[in-house]
C-alpha cells in the first residue's frame, strides 16, 4: 500500500508544481508553508525544504487540503472529490500505524485502493499514475471475490490438536499453596515421575512440580442475561474511570451547581493534578474541593489528604463540616497533634493514620516546624530532617493568598508540602490580576517544573494577549472578524513561546482551520472560541468562575447615608490635613511616609474619636502587621521616624479629637440600627478598615442596649467562634447578637448568609476589598431575594470624594465586578497615587478621579458587552452550558438505578436474601446478618485495606444492627444515611466482586429504537483500553448498521433479554469492522498521543532553556568558590530533571496504544419505540 500511496504523491507533485507559482513570488510560503501543520513546517523550516519533491504524502494532502478553495475556482477538480482527500488522509494514518502481524482484510485494502484511484483520476485523469491506482483497484477487486472462497475451504474439517498434558504450554495454572498466585506454563519438562513446569507470572519466572499447581478452569461459551450484562457493564465502568466522564456526581449531601464541575473537569484532564482555583467570593469554593477529592478517589490513590487554610475556619470547623458532607472525616490538627505527627513519622517512617486526612492552620507554620528546634532541652524533628519525605496524596491550601511573599515561613513551609504532593489544589478569593506578582508566586509554588523565575512566566504569558483578542474578534464577529482573528493567532505563534511550543500543538492548526473558510457556521465559531480559550497558556493550571457568569445570588440595594462634620470636627480635620500636607512638603515622597500620612487622613474620615489612639499607636510602633494588612498597607511596618518634628502637633490634633462630643456618623448609624432591630431579620454585619474605629463603635453600641460583638484579626479564636455562633442565633434567643462589628479579615472565609444587611463604615480604597465584603452575605444560600447595603461617607473627606467620583460610579455596590481584576487592580493603584498626593487641591484631586473611572468604567461595559455577545452567540446562557456539559460527561452505566442493580447483585451473591426489594424506596435499610456484614467487611478491605470511611468503621464494629442506604443526595440528611456513588466502598467492592465475561460470551438482546429500522442485528461488545499520558477506557459496540452501533451504548442501559437465537452466522465478518473501528481509533489515538508529547517536550525544552540560563548567570556571578559548586551541583541536577521528564514523555509515546477486550457478541432484536 506504501507504493500506492507514493504514486498518489506524484499525482498531488505534478498538480501542486503546475498550480501554486500562479500565487507569486512568495507561492512557497502562502501556498505550501502556511498550510502545513506546525510539525511539518517546523521540518520543512530546519531542513530548508523548497520544493513539493521534499513533502511526503501527509504533507501533500495537507497542501492539497489548505489549497481547496484555489483549485475549485479554477475547476481542476470537482467538490466531491474533498471527500475522497479526506478518505485518504485516513488510509494514510491507518497504513502509517499498521499493526505487524496483522494484515488489513481484503475489503479494506480495495476500499483504500478505490479511494486513491478516484483521487488520481479526479487529479489527473487518464494518466499513467492514475491507470496505475487503477490496475491495483483491479486487482484487489478480483483478492476480494475469491476471498470467501479460500475462507470456506479452510473452514473445512480439521482435526482437534491434543495436549500432551493437562500442563502443556499455554496453560493457565495457579499455585495450590497461594491461591491468588496464577501465571502461565511455557516449557514442560519430564523429572522423574513428575513433571517440572516453568510458569511466567507476569514480573518473574518460577519452576513448580506439576504436584503444586492445578489448572485454572477458564469459562467459555457463557450466555450473557440483559441483567448480568448491565451488572458487569456498570462494574466495568465504577473500576476503569474514563477521563470523559464524572464520577462525583452526587457523592455529596449539597445541591450542587454546574459550574462547581469547571474546575473538576480541569483537574482530570491536566497533565498533571495541580489547579488554583480563583473563583469568586461565594461560588462555592469548598463544594468545588469536595468534589475534586471524590473524583479523585475514584481515578487513584487517594489515601492522605492535607488541608491547610486561616485558623479561624479550624476554630469554626468550617472545613471539616463541609468535607464530612462527602462523608470524608477530617481530623484538626494542634501544635500537640501535629508534633505527635512528626516524631511517629520519624520513628516509623509513615504518618499516623488517624491524622492522614488532616486540617492544619496557617498559624502553626514556621520555622521550627520546617526547620526544627534544638534550643530546648529535647530536639525537635522538623519537616525537612524526615526521610522519606512527608507525602500526601492530595494537599489543599486554602485562601491562598496567605502564602503569597515567598519570604515568609508560612510559604516555605507550605512549598515544602507540595513539592511532594501527587495533587495539590490552591484556592484564593482574593482576586488575582494575570501581571501581579501574586500570581507568579502562586503558579510558582503550584509548578516549580513550568514557572521557574519570572522570565519563564513572562514568556509562558505572551501568547495570551493575542489569544485574547482572537476570542474578541470571534464573539463580537465583525466586517472582517475571520481575518483579524487570523492575524492575532499569528501573533500568538510568532511570539517566543507560539514559536516554540504552539508550532507542535494541533489546536491553533485546527483553529486556523476553522477560521480560514469562505463561510464560518455557528457551530464551528462556537468550536473555534472554546479551542482558542483553551490555548490560553494558563487555562488548564487556573479556573475562574466569576459571579457574574453564574447569575445573582441576590439584588444588592446600595444607600449612602452622607453627613457633616460639626463645627468642632471640621476644624480638627482640616488642621489635620494641613499638617499632612506641610509634613509631605518637607519631608518628600516615599511609600512609608506616604501610606502613614494617608492612613492619618482615613482614620480622621473613618472616625475622628478613633484618631487619638490610632495616633498612639502610631507613635508609639504598636501597629502590628496584622492591622496593617486589614488596612491594605504594602508594607509591613510603619517607619514613623519622618513625624518625629511634628510629634507635638500631631498629638495636639489627637487630644482635640478624642475630646470631641458630637458625632453625626455615629447618630446615623445608631439610627439605622435601631430600625433593623425593629425588624424580623435583625442581623446586621458592619465592616470598618481600623480597629479603633471598631472599638469605639463597639462602647457606643454597647451604652444603648444593642446586642454586639467584635471580631477582628487580634481576637482569639474561642471567642471569634462563639461570636460568631451567637451572630447566627434567633433574635429571641438571650444570648443572641444583633450586630457584628468586623474588620477585613474578621470574617475571612466565613459566611453569613443569614445576614441581609451590611454597612460599610469606612471605605477601602480598593474596591475588589468592598466586593469581598459584601460577598460574606452576597453568597450561595441566601434566603433574602435583596440585601441591603449602608454606606456612611462624611462630606469634605477624602472617602468622599473617591467614593462620589470612583466607587459609586464603576458598579460595585450594585453588582459583582469579579472578572474585571485587571481593570479594577489598575484602578485601586491610581487612586492610592491620588489619595496619597497631598500636593493636590480638592477640585484637582476630583478631576484626576473622575478622568480615571470614566476610563475604566468605559473598559469595563465593553467588557461586559463582550461576555453578552458571548451569550448570545451561544444562544443559551452560561449556566446552561455548563448543565449541558455534566449532562454529557454522566455516564448512563453510573447513573443511580445501574449502581442500585449492581449493588443488589452484589449483596445477592453475599447472601442478603431481602436484596431484591433493597431500593424500593428512597431510603434503604440493610440488615444483614452476622455473617454477611463480616463477608462485606472482608471484601472492602480487599478493595480499599485502610479505608476510614464511615462506611468501614460500621461494618468494622458499629453498634447499629442496620444502616439506612440511599442514592439520592437530598435524603442523606444524617451521618447514619450512606449516600451511595461510584465513589463509595459498597459500590466499590460490588463492582470488584463481579466476573469477568468469560470467553466466546454470547447475548441476545431485545431493544426500542426510532432510529434503527426493526430486525436482528449481529452486534459484538469490546472494551477498549487506551494506554498513553492518561490511560482511558470505552465499550464499543460493532455492528454492520452504523445507527446501531452509535446508539447501541445507551440502548442497552434499557435492553430486554430475547427470545432469538444468540448464535451468529458470520462472526468473521464482525471482527472485521471492528478490526477496521480498532485500526481507525488507534491511528488517531497515537497521532494525539504524539502531538500532545511534541507540544509537552517542546514547552520542558523551553522552560529548561530558562532554568539553564538562570543557574548559568548564577555561576559566572558567584562569589565564593562554595557557591559556584552549590550552583553547579543545582545545574546538574537541573539537567538530570531534564532528561529524566524527556525520557518519561517520549516513552508516553512509545505505550501509547488501543488494547481490546471482546466481552460478548450476540444478536440483538430492535423493535419500534414507544
Amino acid at each position: 500500500m506504501r507504493e500506492h500511496l507514493a504514486t498518489l504523491g506524484v499525482v498531488l507533485r505534478k498538480v501542486m508544481d503546475r498550480e501554486l507559482p500562479s500565487l507569486g513570488p512568495d507561492w512557497w510560503r502562502e501556498g505550501v508553508l502556511l498550510k502545513l501543520s506546525y510539525q511539518q513546517r517546523a521540518t520543512a523550516d530546519e531542513n530548508e525544504w523548497s520544493s513539493l519533491v521534499d513533502l511526503d504524502v501527509a504533507a501533500l494532502l495537507r497542501v492539497v487540503d489548505g489549497n481547496w478553495e484555489l483549485l475549485r475556482r479554477r475547476n481542476i477538480v470537482k467538490w466531491e472529490a474533498r471527500n475522497w482527500l479526506k478518505e485518504a488522509g485516513s488510509a494514510r494514518n491507518r497504513w502509517a500505524h499498521e499493526v505487524p502481524g496483522r494484515e488489513p482484510g481484503a475489503d479494506r485494502i480495495y476500499r483504500d485502493l478505490d479511494t486513491l484511484a478516484l483521487l488520481a483520476e479526479a487529479f489527473l485523469p487518464g494518466s499513467a499514475e492514475a491507470k496505475q491506482l487503477a490496475d491495483a483497484r483491479a486487482e484487489a477487486l478480483a483478492a476480494l471475490a475469491a476471498a470467501p472462497a479460500a475462507d470456506a475451504a479452510e473452514s473445512g474439517p480439521t482435526t482437534p490438536a491434543v495436549p500432551v498434558s493437562d500442563f502443556a504450554p499455554g496453560v493457565v495454572v495457579r499455585v495450590k499453596a497461594r491461591p491468588e498466585l496464577t501465571g502461565v506454563v511455557t516449557q514442560v519438562v519430564e523429572s522423574g515421575s513428575q513433571l517440572r513446569l516453568t510458569v511466567f507470572h507476569g514480573q518473574l519466572t518460577q519452576t513448580y512440580y506439576e504436584s503444586q499447581v492445578e489448572p485454572v478452569e477458564s469459562r467459555s461459551g457463557e450466555h450473557v442475561s440483559a441483567e448480568d450484562l448491565k451488572v458487569r457493564l456498570t462494574a466495568a465502568h465504577v473500576l476503569h474511570p474514563s477521563v470523559s466522564r464524572l464520577y462525583s456526581l452526587n457523592s455529596g449531601r449539597i445541591e450542587y451547581e454546574p459550574y462547581q464541575y469547571r474546575p473538576v473537569m480541569k483537574l482530570i484532564n491536566a497533565d498533571r493534578p495541580r489547579l488554583l482555583i480563583a473563583d469568586d467570593v461565594g461560588v462555592g469554593k469548598t463544594i468545588e474541593a469536595g468534589l475534586i477529592i471524590k473524583e479523585l478517589q475514584a481515578r487513584q490513590k487517594l489515601e492522605s489528604i492535607l488541608v491547610i487554610c486561616p485558623k479561624p475556619l479550624v476554630v469554626e470547623d468550617k472545613w471539616r463540616r463541609e468535607l464530612k458532607r462527602f462523608d470524608e472525616d477530617f481530623a484538626h490538627l494542634d501544635s500537640g497533634t501535629l508534633r505527635h505527627c512528626i516524631d511517629e513519622t520519624r520513628a516509623e517512617g509513615r504518618w499516623p493514620a488517624r491524622y492522614r486526612k488532616a486540617i492544619l492552620p496557617y498559624s502553626l507554620l514556621d520555622e521550627k516546624l520546617l526547620l526544627g528546634d534544638d534550643t530546648g532541652r529535647r530536639s525537635r524533628t522538623g519537616l525537612v530532617s524526615l526521610m522519606p519525605p512527608v507525602k500526601f496524596d492530595l494537599v489543599i491550601i486554602d485562601e491562598a493568598h496567605h502564602v503569597r511573599n515567598s519570604a515568609t515561613w508560612s510559604h516555605r513551609v507550605v512549598k515544602h508540602f507540595l513539592d511532594s504532593a501527587e495533587a495539590a489544589v490552591l484556592i484564593s478569593a482574593t482576586p488575582i490580576q494575570t501581571g501581579s506578582e501574586d500570581l507568579r508566586t502562586l503558579l510558582r509554588l503550584l509548578r516549580p517544573d513550568t514557572f521557574v523565575d519570572n522570565q519563564a512566566f513572562d514568556l509562558m504569558r505572551e501568547p495570551n494577549a493575542h489569544l485574547a483578542s482572537v476570542e474578541s474578534a470571534i464573539r463580537l464577529a465583525g466586517e472582517g472578524w475571520q481575518r483579524a482573528a487570523l492575524k492575532e493567532l499569528a501573533g500568538a505563534l510568532e511570539t517566543s513561546w507560539g514559536s516554540r511550543v504552539f508550532r507542535a500543538d494541533p489546536r491553533a492548526q485546527e483553529v486556523r482551520d476553522l477560521l480560514d473558510q469562505d463561510a464560518v457556521s455557528d457551530r464551528d465559531r462556537v468550536k473555534a472560541l472554546r479551542i482558542a480559550q483553551s490555548m490560553n497558556t494558563f487555562s488548564g493550571l487556573i479556573n475562574r468562575t466569576r459571579r457574574r457568569d453564574i447569575g445573582s445570588f441576590t439584588t444588592r440595594k446600595p444607600e449612602t447615608f452622607e453627613v457633616d462634620f460639626t463645627p468642632e470636627q471640621g476644624a480638627v480635620h482640616a488642621d489635620l490635613l494641613d499638617l499632612a500636607g506641610r509634613i509631605s512638603t518637607s519631608k518628600g515622597h516615599g511609600q512609608s511616609l506616604d501610606f502613614v500620612l494617608s492612613t492619618l487622613q482615613r482614620q480622621a474620615a473613618s472616625s475622628l474619636n478613633g484618631l487619638a489612639p490610632f495616633v498612639e499607636d502610631l507613635l508609639q510602633h504598636k501597629l502590628t502587621a496584622e492591622e496593617l494588612s486589614e488596612a491594605d498597607a504594602e508594607v509591613e511596618t510603619l517607619e514613623a521616624s519622618a513625624l518625629e518634628a511634628f510629634v507635638a502637633e500631631i498629638s495636639e490634633i489627637a487630644d482635640r479629637a478624642g475630646a470631641l462630643t458630637e458625632d453625626p456618623k455615629l447618630d446615623r448609624l445608631l439610627s439605622y440600627v435601631d430600625q433593623k432591630r425593629q425588624l424580623p431579620n435583625n442581623k446586621l454585619l458592619l465592616f470598618s478598615t481600623f480597629r479603633h474605629t471598631l472599638r469605639y463603635l463597639l462602647s457606643n453600641l454597647e451604652a444603648t442596649g444593642v446586642r454586639v460583638g467584635l471580631v477582628h484579626g487580634g481576637v482569639p479564636d474561642d471567642e471569634r467562634r462563639e461570636l460568631r455562633a451567637r451572630f447566627a442565633k434567633d433574635k429571641g434567643e438571650p444570648d443572641a447578637l444583633d450586630v457584628l462589628l468586623s474588620s477585613e479579615v474578621g470574617t475571612e472565609g466565613l459566611d453569613y448568609q443569614f445576614c441581609d444587611a451590611l454597612v460599610n463604615y469606612d471605605l477601602p480604597w480598593n474596591p475588589m476589598r468592598i466586593e469581598q465584603r459584601i460577598g460574606r452575605i452576597d453568597r450561595r444560600g441566601q434566603k433574602s431575594e435583596t440585601i441591603a447595603i449602608k454606606n456612611l461617607v462624611v462630606s469634605g473627606t477624602v472617602d468622599a470624594v473617591i467614593f462620589d467620583r470612583c466607587l459609586s460610579r464603576i458598579g460595585v455596590f450594585r453588582r459583582a465586578l469579579g472578572g474585571s481584576e485587571e481593570i479594577l487592580g489598575e484602578l485601586t493603584r491610581e487612586i492610592r497615587q491620588i489619595g496619597e498626593d497631598l500636593t493636590l487641591s480638592d477640585a484637582e484631586r476630583a478631576q484626576r478621579l473622575q478622568q480615571i473611572t470614566d476610563n475604566k468604567i468605559g473598559r469595563i461595559q465593553e467588557q461586559e458587552e463582550l461576555e453578552e455577545r458571548e451569550s448570545a452567540l451561544f444562544g443559551l446562557p452560561l449556566k446552561k452550558l455548563d448543565e449541558e456539559g455534566i449532562e454529557q460527561a454522566a455516564s448512563p452505566w453510573l447513573a443511580p438505578d445501574q449502581l442500585a442493580r449492581l449493588v443488589k447483585r452484589y449483596l445477592l451473591d453475599q447472601g442478603y436474601e431481602r436484596a431484591d426489594s433493597l431500593f424500593d424506596r428512597p431510603i434503604s435499610l440493610l440488615r444483614p446478618s452476622k455473617e454477611v456484614r463480616a463477608t462485606l467487611a472482608d471484601d472492602l478491605r480487599a478493595v480499599a485495606p485502610e479505608s476510614t470511611s464511615p462506611w468501614s468503621r460500621w461494618l468494622a464494629g458499629g453498634a447499629e444492627q442496620s444502616r439506612r442506604l440511599t442514592f439520592d443526595p437530598s435524603q442523606a440528611d444524617g451521618d447514619d444515611v450512606e449516600l451511595l456513588s461510584p465513589v463509595h466502598d459498597l459500590v466499590r467492592a460490588s463492582a470488584a466482586s463481579q466476573a469477568a465475561f468469560a470467553a466466546d460470551s454470547t447475548v441476545a438482546l431485545r431493544v426500542e429504537s426510532k432510529a434503527v429500522a426493526p430486525g436482528l442485528y449481529p452486534v459484538a461488545i469490546h472494551a477498549w483500553t487506551y494506554l498513553g499520558a492518561r490511560d482511558d477506557f470505552e465499550v464499543v459496540v460493532t455492528s454492520a448498521e452504523d445507527a446501531l452501533s452509535a446508539d447501541l451504548a445507551t440502548l442497552l442501559v434499557a435492553a430486554q433479554d430475547s427470545a432469538t437465537s444468540s448464535e451468529l452466522t458470520a462472526p468473521s465478518d464482525l471482527e472485521d469492522l471492528h478490526y477496521l473501528s480498532w485500526t481507525d481509533a488507534r491511528s488517531a489515538h497515537i497521532d494525539r498521543a504524539r502531538s500532545h508529547v511534541e507540544s509537552q517536550l517542546a514547552s520542558l525544552k523551553t522552560t529548561h532553556q530558562a532554568r539553564v540560563e538562570l543557574v548559568e548567570d548564577q555561576i559566572a556571578g558567584a562569589s565564593h568558590e562554595n557557591i559556584r559548586r552549590m550552583r553547579e551541583s543545582e545545574l546538574r541536577s537541573v539537567e538530570d530533571d531534564f532528561s529524566t521528564r524527556s525520557e518519561r514523555l517520549e516513552a508516553t509515546i512509545a505505550r501509547s496504544d488501543v488494547t481490546t477486550t471482546l466481552l460478548c457478541a450476540g444478536i440483538v432484536e430492535v423493535v419500534y419505540g414507544q
